[in-house]
């Protein structure tokens, strides 16, 4: 009998290492790495500000640091008006259209909303803390500066949220997210030590004030870029405005961010008014170290908002599922990571706050698992409100606020911070999933880490009010 030399069929296993190879070669991979690294070293900034913030303002002090940062960074996302996603899908959608007239008036549109946002929140919130209502945890006691420097924070936060997202989508992600995570959260950070090595207690309000600070000279590098940059890419152009599609879709847009802002930022503050300021700032840190490998998922999102809508727009379905497929890749890398961490090295990680916080290494476990599902199922939210499809994204996220607020007022008063963990991770886990089926049903793209076994980017299933196919907007 002859020697059997036919080559055996590849595994599944075999043949997805070696798509996997083929992938981490391209230079789509190198731009996804560039950003995962600019992300974990942001992370690393958060987490270094957060741990000195507990350690040199003492438990106390940061609890009331936290209700009044949560609230003043949802007060932001109100301000915004939904301007920093529509300038990106604005920007985006034009210039892969050769539509630069209109694209430098989106540009415009987002800069005018931004800043009458801006002033008219800052009025309303300053009243409303001059105000010092004891009904709820943000009173400053008659300390004007305070409430001043929490409104110049949201202020500049604003502006800067705006500046960030306009700079990663015209100029580059470095330039748009570097500056926005990392330059003036190392001023803070510069500060907190100073406080901590001379042995002074630092307020809330010095925090603010820094912050606000280290804002401003963000807004003005990042500004200075997208000037030259935008004279380089529309030239002479003229803008143009269409309105009638903008206004709706900013308001959209605006609801949607502030529905998701509600799911950040909420709990802190519900917390606080359903326990105590110290328990809301325990929850805080419990949060973060949680979001930790989420916000290294986020650079995932970074990379994806600035290079998947354009080709999307642009019908380019081949460079798409590559680039869906490398940025699953990491996604499970993040997931596997993160959660290993979290586990394993849990106890220490809250210890770096401060030892009172080593009680709620459960609060940290259960909250790691509902961000560990979201960074599975991929940046799902971003695509859906990128391709046109925010009316989804926002019915889905209000039913999940309103019931996280339901299940905070039933569950916390019986069974404290472990309840309100097992509510917030139940309630991410459940809606990343349904919105991981909307976002394949409705943009026919899947940027679950399942798509490393399937096709990422399928027809879309979902024909009525739908975005034009992307081979269609590539064909006008």
């Amino acid at each position: 009998m002859k020697p059997d030399h036919t080559v055996p069929a590849p595994t599944a296993m075999a043949s997805l290492i070696s798509r996997l190879k083929n992938l981490g070669a391209s230079s789509i991979a190198k731009g996804i790495v560039g950003t995962m690294m600019l992300k974990v070293a942001s992370a690393i900034i958060a987490f270094s500000l957060f741990s000195l913030a507990a350690n040199a303002a003492g438990a106390e002090e940061f609890g009331k640091f936290s209700v009044f940062f949560s609230v003043a960074s949802m007060m932001s996302i109100v301000a915004a008006a939904g301007q920093e996603l529509k300038v990106v899908r604005a920007w985006n959608q034009y210039m892969a259209q050769k539509q630069p007239a209109l694209a430098l008036g989106a540009v415009r549109y987002g800069w005018i909303l931004t800043l009458v946002g801006t002033a008219i929140v800052a009025v309303v919130f300053g009243v409303f803390l001059l105000a010092d209502l004891a009904i709820t945890p943000l009173q400053i006691g008659g300390d004007w500066l305070l409430a001043l420097a929490t409104i110049a924070f949201m202020a500049t936060n604003t502006i800067a949220l705006f500046t960030a997202h306009l700079a990663r989508a015209i100029v580059s992600i470095q330039v748009g997210d570097g500056h926005h995570e990392l330059t003036w959260r190392s001023l803070v950070i510069a500060i907190l030590l100073a406080s901590l090595i001379m042995g002074h207690g630092i307020t809330t309000t010095e925090i603010f004030a820094v912050s606000a600070l280290g804002l401003m000279l963000v807004i003005a590098i990042q500004t200075v870029y997208i000037n030259r940059k935008l004279a380089l890419d529309v030239g002479n152009a003229k803008p143009d405005y269409d309105l009638k599609t903008w206004n709706p879709r900013s308001f959209r847009l605006w609801l949607a961010s502030i529905m998701e802002a509600s799911n950040q930022h909420l709990e802190v503050f519900m917390i606080g008014v359903l326990l105590h300021p110290l328990a809301a700032g325990a929850y805080f840190v419990a949060s973060r170290l949680a979001n930790a490998f989420a916000l290294a998922a986020d650079g995932i999102n970074t990379f994806g908002t600035r290079r998947v809508p354009g080709l999307y727009f642009a019908g380019e379905k081949r460079e798409l599922s590559q680039s869906l497929r490398l940025m699953a890749l990491m996604s499970l890398a993040i997931v596997v990571g993160g959660v290993g961490t979290v586990l394993i090295a849990g106890d220490w990680l809250l210890l770096i706050f401060g030892r009172d916080y080593m009680a709620y290494y459960w609060v940290l476990v259960i909250l790691s698992v509902g961000t560990a599902i979201s960074a599975a199922v991929g940046p799902a939210p971003a695509y859906l409100k990128l391709t046109g499809h925010e009316a989804h994204y926002m019915s889905v996220v209000s039913g999940s606020v309103i019931l996280r607020i339901i299940g905070f007022i039933v569950i916390i008063p019986y069974f404290g911070i472990i309840g309100a963990a097992i509510v917030t991770a139940s309630i991410l886990a459940v809606m990343s999933l349904y919105l991981n089926y909307q976002c394949r049903k409705q943009t026919g793209m899947d940027p679950s880490i399942l798509c490393l076994f399937r096709d990422p980017v399928i027809e879309p299933t979902a024909k009525e009010n739908a975005s034009p196919p992307p081979e269609a907007l590539a064909a006008e």
